[in-house]
């Protein structure tokens, strides 16, 4: 994979740059994305924020977009929590990839609140009222995604993303007062979803250096600050937001998780981050500019 997707070091012309401008994280993103075919389909990529004068990266983030699944998840809630009542059913409605935040600038998102996934539970095939949760044992809950490097990605086809979705039977701040490791990506979760998404844009292994190319966020106006960023230090950003790849650590019961909670309360040292199979090569710092910037000016952006 490496010496197709991985080779040479060029610099990206001023007409695909302006493709790839986006104003920010939202769904602009949505936008850039279907100018390269992109059809709301499981996708994945990484967008890059300049600094105030366009010319060099300020932060990296990773992101998904598209329907994770097209099912809705239904397990029992005794599942994830433990005291809860085994008649009672969860079922989730998984909220698509844009609903994961990866502020962090890593491939683990933040913890998605469980009032903001729509859920419902029931029992017996009746739906439950809030008021009555706290007596069958269940309340709030939260997800994060989990993303990595999918083993099956080859030469031909160039590196593709998996991704796990975990639930926990908790906020994030409930978890974080129990240990300062659930922040970590290998706290573990009951998995509840598992995908694989295609890296978007995809760049063509014509001599850019990268499978991947770049949505760009101009710090300023690209129209009265031109945009003028070197392709490695591109290529370094992508990298070092790839190469924050671990694998999580997946629960199959309420009653396992736990467990591991417990044991991580007892001995910290015994978190293992584990990392994937295959991980995206290093890219070494950029060194002084050699002049080679691409840059798009006020006439280029009309």
């Amino acid at each position: 994979m490496d010496k197709k997707w991985f080779r040479n070091e060029g610099n990206l012309t001023a007409q695909v740059i302006k493709s790839l401008i986006a104003p920010d994280l939202g769904r602009e993103i949505n936008a850039v994305l279907g100018k390269y075919g992109w059809q709301g389909s499981k996708t994945a990529g990484v967008a890059v924020e300049l600094a105030a004068d366009n010319s060099s990266v300020a932060r990296a983030q990773f992101f998904l977009r598209g329907r994770l699944s097209e099912q809705v998840g239904t397990l029992p809630a005794a599942k994830i929590w433990e005291k809860a009542d085994k008649a009672v059913m969860l079922t989730v409605s998984f909220p698509p990839g844009d609903e994961f935040n990866f502020a962090s600038g890593t491939l683990a998102s933040e913890y998605l609140p469980g009032e903001d996934v729509k859920a419902v539970y029931s029992k017996n095939g009746e739906a439950l009222l809030p008021a009555s949760y706290g007596a069958h044992g269940i309340g709030e809950f939260s997800l994060r995604a989990v993303a990595y490097i999918d083993k099956s990605s080859n030469a031909a086809s160039g590196p593709k993303i998996k991704f796990t979705i975990m639930m926990f039977p908790a906020t994030e701040e409930e978890m974080l007062e129990r240990s300062d490791l659930a922040a970590d990506v290998s706290w573990p979760g009951v998995k509840v979803l598992e995908g694989q998404a295609e890296l978007a844009p995809k760049a063509p292994a014509d001599g850019w250096g990268c499978p991947l190319l770049p949505i760009i966020i101009p710090g300023a106006n690209p129209a009265a600050v031109p945009v003028s960023v070197d392709g490695a230090e591109l290529r370094f950003a992508i990298a070092k937001v790839m190469a924050t790849a671990r694998l999580p650590t997946p629960c199959a019961t309420a009653n396992s998780m736990a467990k591991k909670w417990a044991k991580l309360q007892q001995d910290p040292n015994s978190s293992e981050e584990r990392m994937p199979s295959i991980v995206w090569p290093p890219t070494a710092r950029p060194t002084a500019q050699d002049g080679k910037r691409f840059s798009i000016n006020k006439q280029e952006m009309g």
